[in-house]
């Protein structure tokens, strides 16, 4: 064995560590949110973070992602209108080559108490919600089915709005 062969091991060694330093030494400045006060609270950097964490984040699921397909229902501008049950189809997305946003995402808050029945990538998912709790929506890709049943007498309203509220 050469000398230089038995050096290898050690150089590589020693890249990775400076490599790791870096990453560090990165990571750290990035912290500091450049205006002087030594604060590092990470303003400028939080908004570098949320423009790419929107990037990944998915759409916002829209009235017109919502397909009405049994039950009696009707949509006027934000509001899901209920009268006894209704079922919801969102249909698939999924752009050619996988280009399309990863997720549809949305909240719904019922003004009275409702029954939800979600099926999703071959998950069915039931639950009772109070009026006034908020109910966060994530389709994927292959879309899903909403199903939502008035739990009072006279129909249910339930507000769409963005993903958190």
């Amino acid at each position: 064995m050469s000398r230089s062969e038995s050096r290898k091991p050690l150089i590589v060694v020693g890249v990775c560590a400076v490599i790791a330093v870096l990453v560090l030494v990165f990571g750290v400045s990035c912290g500091n949110d450049g205006d002087g006060d030594g604060d590092g609270d990470g303003d400028a950097v939080k908004e570098w973070q949320k423009s790419f964490g929107g990037a990944a984040g998915g759409a916002e699921l829209m009235m017109a992602d919502l397909e009405a397909i049994g039950g009696s229902c009707t949509a006027a501008g934000s509001l899901l209108l209920v009268t006894g049950t209704c079922v919801f189809v969102v249909q698939d997305f999924g752009a050619a080559f996988g280009l399309g946003p990863p997720t549809k995402r949305g909240t719904l808050i019922p003004q009275e108490d409702v029954a939800i029945e979600l099926f999703i990538q071959g998950s069915r998912i039931e639950q009772d919600i109070e009026a006034g709790k908020e109910i966060p929506l994530t389709f994927g890709t292959s879309g899903g089915r909403l199903g939502v049943t008035c739990l009072s007498v006279g129909g249910c309203t339930l507000q769409l709005m963005e993903a958190g509220g």
